[in-house]
């Protein structure tokens, strides 16, 4: 069973496209975490493996704005489908990223297809073209 960061279900926020395009807009460790599970699964293009578990996934996010400390996602466009089981939903985030890397300007084109349950998510699949300038 997936246990939830906050302790209340009528407290904790849900996941929606527009959360993605809010935080990622003006990315920050210093958010709220509270929709992401205790035992998230994340993957990210070229890991062999997943990220499992908060610390994991969040650490993931804190060493991407490490390396490029100004990155902003634009949300392009979005879909909603509901998930296979009970209380699932699938998110669909289509993005273009600009930051500035070690080697100079960076543009990423992606999709991720975040899984929630109850609002919280559970599991983002990550993928994005090779960065390009």
């Amino acid at each position: 069973m997936t246990n939830i960061q906050t302790a209340s279900a009528t407290t904790t926020p849900r996941f929606s496209p527009e959360f993605f395009a809010a935080f990622w807009a003006a990315p920050s460790m210093s958010h709220s975490m509270d929709i992401l599970a205790d035992d998230i699964i994340g993957y990210w293009p070229g890991d062999s493996e997943p990220v499992r578990g908060f610390e994991a996934y969040t650490q993931k996010i804190a060493d991407l704005l490490a390396v490029a400390p100004d990155l902003k996602l634009e949300l392009v466009d979005s879909a909603t489908a509901a998930g296979p089981a009970e209380g699932e939903e699938l998110f669909f985030l289509h993005y273009i990223g600009h930051a500035t890397g070690p080697d100079g300007p960076i543009e990423i084109r992606g999709l991720d297809r975040v899984r929630t349950r109850h609002g919280v998510v559970v599991e983002n699949v990550i993928r994005y073209d090779p960065v390009f300038v």
